[in-house]
């Protein structure tokens, strides 16, 4: 390659990469960037066993009233995916439109705890051999944020997830020192007007069309960033978003930025996506063990009751359907993002009240697809001959990504749509 050409070649990367990375004004507004639209998980994990039903596999338990489930408290979403019709069942026309229903049975019953930190549902589905599957899909997904792997909130010591490609798992507690940190807390005065901007880039391209031209495969990836510079910038920029619209459509309190509860940890995950367009952001809800409802009465387990008190905030609890209907609403389709929402937890519970080998993870994503994939029985088992594994879940959550390469192997689950 000439000198004349390489000069000619980084001169057009960094051009493009300046202007399509630069913060475009207004507080914390998504960044515009070259490669498409950056993508983003909300890993949320609920430590003690989600159920099944609440992941999209609620039809099963209809017959016999496992878990108190009837053909009037179920809700039938479409094309094999059902769930809770008071809980999962209120989430957005959207979220239920895009809801993958995801299998895997990774065979491991037992609890991960202070006393068992290298065993467990939550060690199998989270570490992979001495990497983790949050920090590997996180390096993996490239881009420039400074915080491309983010957990908000608790998180104890047992609960390692090593770094992967140089990248690790930053907690994040208080959202106000992030939001000072990453610089998102006022427009930059210094940003580049998108207008004028746009039209310069334009006659760039236009000024570097022979060379274009001339070399048409080679500089096919500048051309096409070209293009994309040029279309993100003329196009108008979105409203700007500050913290306290933020907390407000969160519940919390303007001046309320400690991550202390499951809707600060979704107001968090706003946060890191708009301001630090982090790749992967885990939110583990509160207790290591706190989904861990055992109690059976008459024969029939109450996991169900109990799992619906919690999401709804009956007795102590918070109500979490609200902020997670919030997320849902705002995040799932929002402009020139790929967001996508997983839920999961330990294991399935078992109609005995037991616990199950596997776990029904709920993903929701705007290029995901209405689907049920390998699902459990009404005994909440496994075909262990034909269930895909852990390895399995992660390549389809990296696809409903639209990761680059195959991190986790091959992808058994048909669920772009």
């Amino acid at each position: 390659m000439s000198t004349t050409r390489r000069g000619f070649l980084k001169g057009v990367a960094g051009g493009v990469g300046g202007l399509l990375g630069a913060r475009l004004g207004g507080e914390l507004v998504p960044n515009a960037n070259a490669a498409g639209e950056p993508s983003h998980l909300v890993f949320i994990y609920l430590p003690g066993g989600f159920n099944a039903a609440l992941g999209g596999a609620a039809q099963a338990f209809v017959t016999g009233n496992k878990f108190g489930l009837t053909a009037t408290n179920v809700l039938n979403v479409g094309n094999g995916v059902s769930t809770d019709r008071a809980t999962f069942g209120t989430l957005p026309a959207f979220a239920q439109q895009h809801w993958f229903a995801l299998g895997c049975r990774h065979g491991v019953s037992s609890h991960t705890t202070p006393d068992n930190s290298n065993g467990g549902g939550e060690r199998v589905l989270t570490r992979r051999g001495t990497s983790s599957y949050l920090t590997q899909l996180a390096a993996a997904m490239g881009g420039d944020s400074p915080l491309k792997a983010v957990h908000l909130g608790e998180y104890p010591a047992y609960r390692t997830q090593p770094a992967s490609g140089g990248v690790s798992l930053q907690r994040v507690t208080d959202l106000g020192s992030a939001i000072r940190t990453l610089g998102a807390g006022a427009a930059d005065p210094n940003a580049p007007d998108r207008e004028l901007a746009g039209a310069g880039l334009a006659s760039s391209q236009s000024i570097s069309q022979n060379h274009i031209n001339a070399n048409p495969k080679s500089l096919l990836s500048v051309n096409e960033a070209y293009q994309a510079g040029v279309a993100a910038l003329v196009k108008p920029p979105p409203p700007p978003v500050t913290f306290p619209q933020i907390a407000t459509a969160y519940g919390l309190g303007a001046t309320a930025t400690t991550v202390q509860s499951f809707a600060s940890q979704l107001a968090g995950a706003e946060v890191m996506i708009r301001a630090a367009s982090s790749n992967v952001i885990s939110v583990f809800d509160q207790g290591f063990v706190g989904w861990d409802f055992h109690q059976v009465s008459g024969g029939v387990s109450q996991n169900m009751l109990f799992s619906r008190n919690r999401l709804l905030g009956a007795g102590a609890f918070d109500d979490r359907m609200a902020p997670l209907r919030a997320f849902m609403t705002r995040m799932l389709n929002l402009p020139d993002r790929n967001v996508v929402v997983a839920i999961t937890g330990d294991f399935v519970r078992a109609p005995n009240g037991d616990h199950g080998e596997g776990v029904v993870t709920a993903v929701f994503g705007k290029y995901v697809k209405q689907a049920a994939s390998f699902m459990c029985d009404g005994n909440a088992r496994f075909n262990p001959a034909t269930t895909p594994g852990v390895d399995a879940h992660w390549a389809a959550i990296a696809a409903a990504l639209k990761c680059p390469g195959n991190p986790f192997g091959a992808n058994p689950h048909a669920i772009l749509a």
